[in-house]
């Protein structure tokens, strides 16, 4: 969704499949550049993947869903450049057991304000 240049030290990428069909996006998108001006968005994970492996001089903070996490963090470990990761799930339990598995988890937040 963002291919312009990057002129922040931050890559913002949120995975998440419904992301282009949730209403709410550009509003998400919104408040996400408050933080960092520079957001990817990705639906597919695949792409996802084939973006953070492309980004060599910035720190990528990734952005996932619950569903999400599991199939993307163990392809993405190793991956120097990814700094941290925020989950974003509906309930906060499930995700619990991967907080300890990777050390570049931030947490698992229910919502945007969190």
């Amino acid at each position: 969704m963002n291919d312009r240049e990057n002129r922040e030290v931050i890559t913002l990428i949120w995975i998440d499949s419904s992301t282009r069909l949730c209403k709410d996006t550009e509003k998400i998108i919104r408040q996400l550049r408050l933080v960092n001006d520079y957001v990817i968005l990705c639906s597919d994970l695949e792409e996802c993947i084939r973006r953070v492996e492309l980004i060599n001089k910035e720190t990528v903070f990734l952005v996932t869903s619950g569903a999400k996490a599991s199939q993307i963090l163990p392809r993405i470990s190793s991956f120097r450049q990814v700094d941290s990761v925020f989950i974003f799930n509906k309930e906060k339990t499930p995700c619990e057991d991967v907080l300890t598995e990777y050390s570049n988890i931030i947490g698992v937040y229910l919502n945007l304000e969190d």
